[in-house]
């Protein structure tokens, strides 16, 4: 996640010092030493760079905010872990998170930590809130 508010923001500071030297261009002083109007009737008009590197930045925002928002729902996954027991044929069924599930363990929702042994048997399943 870093890595893309990094990249916005590098793609946002080369817009912006590409606006500011383009308006250093249109503002450099003449030949006389005085500085140079803008002409109202341009026949190849500039495009906004302003509106242009806002619009992008907006877009960078909302699509990171929507993402972050979606990591955070999808960690809160709630799911069914069932270990088994092969020697004993012990089964035992628990609700955990997904941010809290990892590969040979996982903490439930009542804060339990529970470590599987290499000869269990760990089944998942997604609990459907609905």
């Amino acid at each position: 996640m870093l890595g893309k508010l990094l990249t916005a923001v590098i793609v946002g500071g080369i817009i912006y010092f590409l606006w500011r030297k383009q308006q250093e261009q249109t503002t450099a002083p003449n030949r006389t030493g005085t500085h140079q109007q803008p002409r109202l009737a341009d026949a190849n008009p500039k495009p906004p760079i302003k509106l242009i590197f806002s619009s992008v930045l907006a877009i960078f925002i909302l699509v990171t905010a929507a993402w972050m928002v979606y990591d955070w729902k999808d960690q809160r996954t709630l799911l069914e872990v069932t270990v088994i027991t092969p020697t004993s044929a012990n089964i035992n069924t628990y609700q955990v998170y997904k941010k809290d599930l990892q590969e040979r363990g996982f903490k439930t929702r009542d804060g339990q930590l529970i470590r599987i042994a290499n000869s269990e048997r760990m089944e998942v399943r997604r609990l459907d809130a609905h």
